[in-house]
């Protein structure tokens, strides 16, 4: 109820959320005799791919791609950057802007929480499960199915 509310007093409202971009690396699959290994590791060690995204209700994407697991300290850099972004785009953002997360462990910790405090970032948090609430779940799923199908 209370994003409904946002929207009617026509704050912009900026979901971040992020995702790893799926698996591409299809060596295992190659043809090899029978019986034989193909020679490729069954786990392979490779970097992750995550994206880190917000969206927001006027239609601006701001998206970073990092090759570890999105953690505290990775969200911190990301929000300072996007800050930074926001703070040049349009100056007095934060009187009609409310930034929109999960409750992932990263977004909720001690530390992240420290750093939107001094960033003096307005922040709602969606219940658990609110996935349709989240609008980057739908750009992640559509980015996901329209370029990264590998089928």
């Amino acid at each position: 109820m209370a994003y409904l509310g946002l929207l009617k007093n026509k704050k912009v409202v900026l979901n971040i959320d992020e995702s790893w971009l799926d698996q591409t690396d299809y060596r295992r699959m190659k043809w090899c005799v029978k019986g034989k290994s193909n020679s490729v590791a069954r786990k392979q060690v490779q970097p992750r791919i995550s994206m880190i995204m917000a969206f927001d209700t006027l239609g601006n994407l701001y998206a970073s791609l990092t090759q570890v697991n999105t953690d505290s300290k990775v969200m911190a850099i990301y929000l300072l950057e996007l800050t930074k972004v926001l703070d040049k785009e349009r100056r007095g953002w934060r009187r009609n802007t409310v930034l929109l997360m999960d409750g992932a462990p990263y977004h909720m910790s001690g530390d992240t929480l420290a750093v939107m405090k001094s960033l003096q970032l307005p922040i709602m948090f969606l219940g658990p499960h609110s996935y349709s609430c989240a609008p980057c779940e739908l750009l992640f799923a559509s980015l996901k199915a329209t370029h990264m199908n590998t089928e």
